[in-house]
């Protein structure tokens, strides 16, 4: 068994140092390769429990102890940079952080400020039945489910905010993401299941429970490092005035605008006349930044027009356009020998996937059974 946490470990520094040679790299990446990194120093602190190294290193044996309490934190933290216009780390960072800051503080007073060696006190620490242990015991396996659960909401408003921004979303509506954050949170009830089987029954050991979890928990760092090295840059980096928090609706965005009734009909219209004329929504990867650029009009104010008059976020209003032409094309006899997934990807649809669905949501029917119904 002792041999899968060694693999893991090295799959760790593996995986982050691909991350690290990707082209391109944001803040994201970079805090990735360091969250998986540390993943693996995790998984390497218990190999060494294991095989009875860990008394020889005494000061990390009393950094480690704390260990699980980061491994939530640094989920969250991954999703906030990553879903963010904004890529850097925030101070406020630091307070998710803060429960491992605190018991580990109170560790290290507890083993050097005593007379006792060192790697007696943490061992005794780990062994005996005392109140420190006891919460850090509940803070490790509590905090990691409440922040995995707080990552997924904030997946959720990612995903309102790509409607907002984006005509498409392929490989940046992180679903990866989402499905792995459920990976976890298998993880953490699994700690937690263990935990009690190994604490308040008879059915398995201490041990048995410690190596379930660790090799679970290694399973999860492969799909963290295997998506992340395909996960593109989803927003660039933004000018001052151009910036727009994630976490915003529709409702309160725009309260300071200052967008006069006059300037937004004027702006309708000619956004109306640029994607008739202009068919923008024919590039797949069409954005609302670019859209902006192209009317010389700021994100938020066109963000704005279309919220506000039409009744839809950008996603919704270009892939209008791109439905209504591949119903045309479809209908077309000239067309007859193309198929729907040709007609479609020439109608700006990025995969078959996201055609039937987003098809489906206007129409009611499935691109095959409209054919059929008309």
């Amino acid at each position: 068994m002792e041999v899968i946490f060694l693999i893991g470990f090295i799959q760790s520094i593996f995986l982050s140092a691909l991350i690290l040679n990707k082209k391109n790299k944001m803040l994201a990446d970079k805090y990735l390769a360091f969250w998986l990194l540390f993943g693996g120093v995790h998984i390497y602190s218990y190999y060494m429990n294991v095989v009875g190294t860990i008394a020889n290193f005494p000061i990390f044996d009393a950094f480690s102890v704390s260990f699980p309490m980061l491994e939530g934190a640094f989920a969250f933290i991954y999703v906030s940079i990553i879903t963010s216009k904004i890529q850097a780390l925030k101070w406020n960072y630091l307070l998710f952080v803060s429960p491992y800051l605190i018991f580990t503080f109170i560790i290290l007073f507890l083993v050097y400020g005593g007379e006792a060696p060192s790697s007696e006190v943490i061992f005794r620490l780990k062994n005996e039945y005392t109140h420190v242990i006891y919460l850090t015991g509940l803070f490790k396996i509590y905090l990691g489910p409440i922040f995995i659960i707080l990552s997924l909401v904030k997946l959720r408003k990612h995903k309102q905010n790509i409607g907002r921004n984006f005509s498409y979303t392929e490989e940046i509506d992180l679903e990866w993401l989402k499905y792995v954050l459920r990976v976890s949170i298998g993880v953490w009830g699994t700690v937690v299941v263990a935990n009690i089987l190994s604490d308040f029954t008879d059915l398995i050991t201490s041990r048995t429970s410690s190596d379930i979890i660790y090799s679970t928990a290694t399973v999860a760092i492969f799909f963290y490092g295997f998506f992340g090295i395909k996960q593109q840059i989803i927003y660039a980096v933004p000018t001052p005035n151009a910036i727009l928090k994630v976490n915003e609706t529709p409702a309160n965005q725009y309260l300071k605008s200052g967008l006069k009734k006059e300037a937004a009909t004027a702006h309708l219209k000619s956004l109306l006349k640029y994607m008739e004329e202009e068919q923008p929504y024919l590039n797949g990867k069409l954005s609302l930044k670019e859209v902006a650029k192209k009317m010389n009009v700021s994100t938020n104010h066109l963000s704005q027009v279309i919220n506000e008059n039409l009744n839809k976020n950008f996603f919704d209003f270009v892939n209008g356009y791109r439905v209504e032409l591949v119903k045309d094309k479809m209908t077309d006899p000239s067309n007859k020998n193309y198929t729907l997934l040709s007609l479609a990807y020439d109608c700006g649809f990025n995969s078959k996937s996201s055609f039937n669905a987003i098809f489906k949501k206007y129409e009611g029917l499935t691109p095959s059974q409209y054919i059929k119904s008309v």
